[in-house]
């Protein structure tokens, strides 16, 4: 027998998956966990009715999300991801021979558990020796951290539930203050389609702590209208010339989604959604 599980967008849109067995489904003191077994994408995990990856599609946000910031950045030896605890953003980043250390803190420790068990290829890497994985409120654990990280990637689910306070400007300045002078943040920041008051509102918050901001962009078919957008900060000018292509030859044959030509590509936005954020022309 053939199941269906829908997300619904804003009371709007509604996204239907077809699927034979739920393979998981419990509460955890944040959020409702499932994991389902889809017929057109494979395994889903799914936060409080909303998807968060599929085996199929999920290499896209972590390609992006993982070795953008990472080549940008001139020797990125620390880095400290928030969120992200299916565990695919820090499988990207120990690829990178420059990484020394990562730290993963997510609040939710049922997220590690559970992509441990049903998603190996994307949690596999959780157990490297470079990473040290810490479950606690990521805000908290930021605000104790000072001119010490080189690289800070805020892994988050959308700015609602656990996931909300990762979106505000008191938690960009945070992140600012955690960094080292020449230290950069990537931060995930939704679809390019949302309302413009959102997507500006986020934007301005990472104003809040940073100098300069360069939004870049990919599909990822089974997130919300099927384009994403993510988002890097910085004190210092953010040009595409700087990116490092030799460090990244040395993992892009590893890579399912990102090439030379895509890097650049990323980083030409749509008209509609430059118009959008009218923060690009401050």
């Amino acid at each position: 027998m053939v199941n269906w599980f829908k997300e619904i967008e804003n009371g709007e849109i509604e996204y239907g998956y077809a699927f034979q067995n739920k393979l998981f489904e419990d509460q955890s003191k944040f959020q409702d966990i499932k994991v389902i077994d889809t017929l057109a994408y494979g395994k889903m995990l799914i936060l409080d009715d909303f998807v968060m990856l599929t085996e199929s599609d999920e290499f896209v946000y972590h390609e992006l999300i993982a070795h953008i910031p990472v080549c940008f950045h001139k020797n990125p030896e620390k880095v400290v991801v928030i969120g992200g605890g299916d565990g695919g953003t820090v499988r990207e980043l120990v690829k990178h021979d420059c990484v020394k250390e990562v730290v993963l803190c997510e609040i939710d420790g049922m997220v590690v558990d559970v992509c441990k068990k049903f998603f190996p290829a994307v949690a596999g890497r959780l157990d490297h020796p470079k990473v040290d994985v810490k479950v606690g409120d990521g805000m908290d654990y930021v605000r104790g951290l000072e001119n010490e990280v080189d690289l800070m990637i805020i892994d988050s689910t959308d700015p609602v539930g656990p996931g909300e306070g990762l979106f505000t400007g008191e938690f960009y300045q945070s992140v600012s203050k955690a960094l080292k002078p020449d230290g950069m943040m990537a931060a995930q920041s939704e679809s390019p389609w949302a309302e413009a008051e959102f997507l500006n509102r986020i934007h301005n918050n990472i104003r809040t702590g940073f100098d300069y901001v360069r939004p870049y962009i990919a599909s990822v078919p089974t997130y919300p209208r099927g384009l994403w957008s993510w988002t890097l900060g910085s004190h210092s000018p953010i040009d595409v010339d700087q990116f490092d292509y030799e460090r990244f030859a040395k993992v892009e044959p590893e890579l399912n989604y990102l090439s030379d030509a895509m890097v650049r590509a990323c980083f030409e936005l749509p008209k509609f959604y430059r118009k959008k954020l009218s923060v690009l022309n401050q």
